[in-house]
């Protein structure tokens, strides 16, 4: 018997494959230790790629939908070649609208990093905060890049994605004062006290209506219909990040010819309001300017409204997992 197995070994040749796991707080942990430093890593990444020094693989994002308002899931590849770092990531995340098994998470599912020659999965990281700080860091992004003053920011969503976007921006200096709005009114509360706790120099409340006079308004929504119009806010910025499937939406169709129009990646046309802008006619690819244009060119002259939609993008989970695995060694 034992010679059996022996021969069958030697035919099956079964070998382990190395891999290391990074569960939710380990990640939130790695990505809020040093914001400034996972801040200054995506930057000179997004800058390698828009100057043509990186390569860039960024098929379009799969989404698989359970039916109308059911939730989906969600297929997400990514390669990047930066000199001799080649860097393979993809990540299968839920809608998890329902919540009974896994409740208050949204977003499930893992991202993982391949092997770069042998191509086996060599780290897998849940992918609920990943993908929340992630979308929080695009956001202070564009807020440096598209924001005429480091004014007043609101944030118009309080959970997750809300709270990474307020970390971020008042750790990078984008705004010293911040006002949160959720229609769950303990959790806008919640979410202000926490970080006022971690940025005691800055001003941070949350209020009972949507916060209509700031420089800056970040949506962070799970809403199905428009909820903010050209006249509902002062703001100079607004940056959409809630609309990443076919059936959500934040932003009434007003918005397309009152404001210059910015996206993370060309993906972002796929889903959401720039989808049913197009679907409508309003709005052309070409009517849209994605963030490697804002890097090699600027923004826009002129006094213009700006609005800046991000829909969730495979690149910035590459860029992430590049950190974790190789811009944050020194905290590992």
């Amino acid at each position: 018997m034992a010679a059996m197995k022996e021969h069958l070994n030697a035919v099956l040749r079964i070998a382990q494959e190395p891999c290391e796991y990074f569960d939710n707080l380990r990640v939130h942990e790695l990505l809020t230790c040093d914001p400034q430093g996972y801040l200054n890593y995506i930057c000179s990444q997004l800058a390698d790629i828009a100057a043509g020094r990186a390569s860039l693989e960024l098929p379009h994002k799969q989404v698989f939908s359970d039916g109308r308002n059911e939730g989906d899931f969600r297929l997400m590849p990514c390669v990047l070649r930066n000199g001799e770092r080649v860097h393979k990531t993809v990540k299968l995340v839920g809608t998890n609208l329902a919540q009974r098994e896994v409740p208050g998470q949204i977003t499930v599912g893992k991202a993982f990093a391949l092997h770069p020659e042998e191509n086996f999965i060599t780290h897998a990281f849940d992918a609920c905060l990943l993908s929340s700080a992630r979308t929080g860091v695009c956001a202070a992004l564009a807020l440096g890049w598209l924001a005429p003053c480091a004014g007043r920011l609101g944030v118009f969503g309080a959970g997750k994605v809300g709270y990474y976007v307020a970390f971020y921006a008042l750790a990078s200096g984008a705004t010293k004062d911040v006002v949160f709005y959720d229609t769950d009114s303990a959790q806008a509360a919640r979410t202000a006290m926490v970080l006022a706790e971690e940025f005691p120099d800055a001003r941070i409340v949350a209020e009972q209506q949507p916060p209509r006079r700031c420089d800056s308004l970040v949506l962070a929504t799970t809403s199905t219909s428009p909820l903010c119009a050209p006249d509902s806010c002062d703001a100079k910025l607004v940056i959409s990040l809630g609309a990443d499937s076919e059936d959500q939406h934040e932003l009434h169709p007003s918005w397309v010819g009152a404001a210059d129009l910015y996206t993370d990646t060309m993906d972002s046309l796929h889903f959401g309001d720039l989808l049913a802008w197009q679907s409508a006619g309003l709005v052309a690819e070409k009517d849209v300017a994605d963030l490697f244009c804002i890097l090699r060119d600027g923004p826009q002259a002129g006094s213009r409204r700006r609005l800046f939609i991000s829909t969730g993008s495979a690149l910035f989970d590459n860029l992430t997992i590049g950190y974790l695995l190789t811009g944050n060694e020194d905290v590992k």
